[in-house]
């Protein structure tokens, strides 16, 4: 029924002139607003927040080699997030950093011999570290910048075609904000981007960049400022993000101030936000300091936001009523770190196991990485996997997490400190197992691609002074191709991502935007 001034579930939000025209013109015909919406939703375009039309159907989708991504519906999911190849940095809350929707080389450029051709973006960016997709020409990137006060944090559109940047918005933290670490941007379920820097959380239009919401998060105003590295999204679209506060420091930088944050120890923030408004539905600080980011998964009837804290991991049951978090009695503490080792990473959800390792700044002694049943925490398998690699160094440690295939069982974990990285497997009755050993050396996440019985790993390896991007076969450990020299700095601890049309793309220490593409060869 048509009535004036009515307004249709998704059709709310800047631009939205647009739609109140159409909607105008279509109840003249007799056409309800709401089945207006719904033949736009299976329709070749999709309306975003802007009301802006973007073409996402099949006549852009044609054109893309990975039949994964070519065969995506893409567009507003209606849960945690956006339809697309990589609307987060490790593609859900989950955090396996597989992405579904890409593909391997074969699949991209065929069985035969391939080559990488690389192309840079012109200009170059403050500090990129984060890059997401949202509809097939929509794509972004996130970093940020040396003074949080004065130039803070960026989102930056880019035309894929060109990769010239269509625009640029800031977001800067209020005093007493002294320490730039990044957080994270990415495509919700209900259309927007949301991004995250030091305590502040943004809602944006992603056609404009307009800043449609604003949140500055709870911080110790007697501080030097929290850095919220980064958040996850339930699936009733609320999100989740965790804080870490500095305290006092004399180290330079992104790593100084992480240092500092291991060392001083200080209690660490958590809110669940309503991504509406930004208004905080609730909030709360673990009894210990949680360093790594923090992951989400569903077991049974309940959702669960995992957390690795000093030395044990825990988890809390979340009430989708309240918007709450509860720590739950009945699993953990269970012990992933001990002696001199350091606190962990950010644990990640690998079927009915949780998996995090030790060692997320500089140690003497070598990384554990550990397993947690997550329907009984009793049943825990470890491994240290880079014992022979730390002998050679004297050091491990690693800033990313493992990347994990729950399909097959495998973990494939990275030692920046030993060079190496590890290609484990897990059996739920006898523990891991490692399964090939490569010498890499890489900061990075590593992303899977592909089949997910099959994957292919696309990670970056500094060799001779040079960062390149690599594709290894998951089952061997086997180099299958290497790009061009892109950097000379390693990748700041970022992941190599991946995009429609066979696309990936490498954001570089010095600033660079890569895009690679494989091609027959």
């Amino acid at each position: 029924m048509c009535r004036a001034g009515s307004t249709g579930p998704g059709l709310r939000g800047p631009g939205d002139w647009r739609i109140n025209v159409m909607r105008r013109r279509v109840c003249w015909l007799g056409v309800s607003a709401g089945a207006l919406a719904a033949a736009l939703a299976s329709s070749a375009f999709a309306v975003t927040p802007a009301g802006y039309r973007v073409q996402a159907g099949p006549a852009a989708a044609r054109r893309d080699p990975c039949a994964r991504s070519r065969d995506l519906r893409v567009g507003p999911a209606g849960g945690a997030f956006f339809s697309t190849v990589a609307p987060f940095e490790h593609f859900a809350s989950d955090r396996t950093q597989y992405f579904p929707s890409a593909c391997t080389l074969a699949g991209i450029a065929g069985p035969g011999r391939v080559r990488i051709t690389a192309r840079e973006a012109p200009g170059r960016y403050a500090a990129p570290y984060i890059p997401v997709t949202r509809d097939r020409d929509q794509f972004y990137v996130y970093g940020y910048q040396p003074n949080p006060q004065t130039q803070g944090a960026f989102v930056a559109r880019v035309n894929p075609v060109t990769l010239a940047r269509r625009w640029e918005i800031h977001i800067k933290v209020p005093p007493p904000g002294m320490w730039s670490y990044p957080g994270v941007l990415l495509a919700h379920g209900n259309g927007f981007l949301y991004a995250i820097y030091g305590n502040v959380l943004v809602k944006l239009d992603p056609v404009t960049g307009r800043t449609l919401a604003r949140q500055v998060l709870p911080e110790n105003p007697d501080g030097t400022g929290a850095a919220y590295n980064g958040m996850i999204v339930l699936p009733d679209g609320r999100i989740v993000a965790k804080g870490i506060e500095r305290g006092p420091c004399k180290l330079p930088g992104a790593f100084g101030g992480l240092l500092c944050a291991v060392h001083n120890k200080l209690p660490t923030p958590v809110v669940v936000v309503d991504p509406a408004h930004l208004k905080i539905v609730s909030r709360f600080t673990p009894p210990q300091p949680v360093t790594g980011r923090i992951s989400a998964g569903r077991l049974g009837h309940s959702e669960y936001v995992y957390m690795a804290e000093r030395s044990t991991l825990v988890r809390y049951r979340y009430r989708h009523q309240s918007g709450t978090l509860h720590l739950d009695a009945h699993w953990g503490p269970a012990r992933y770190r001990a002696g001199r080792q350091t606190p962990g990473t950010g644990p990640g959800v690998l079927g009915h196991w949780l998996v995090v390792s030790s060692d997320f700044v500089p140690s003497r002694a070598t990384m554990t990485v550990t397993a947690v049943n997550t329907g009984n925490s009793r049943r825990i398998f470890r491994i240290r996997p880079f014992a022979a690699a730390t002998r050679r160094t004297g050091v491990s440690f690693s800033p990313s997490k493992a990347a994990l295939d729950a399909t097959t069982g495998n973990v494939y974990m990275e030692d920046t400190g030993g060079r190496e990285l590890v290609g484990l497997h897990l059996n739920p009755a006898r523990g891991f197992s490692v399964r090939w050993r490569d010498r890499i050396n890489s900061l990075d996440f590593v992303a899977l691609t592909g089949r997910a019985a099959h994957p292919q790993l696309v990670f970056t390896d500094y060799q001779h002074g040079t960062d390149r991007v690599v594709w290894i076969d998951g089952a061997t450990g086997r180099v299958v191709a290497r790009s061009r020299p892109l950097a000379r700095k390693r990748a700041p601890a970022n992941i190599v991502t991946p995009g429609f049309g066979g696309r990936f793309y490498y954001l570089g220490a010095e600033g660079q935007l890569w895009e690679l593409r494989p091609v027959p060869g």
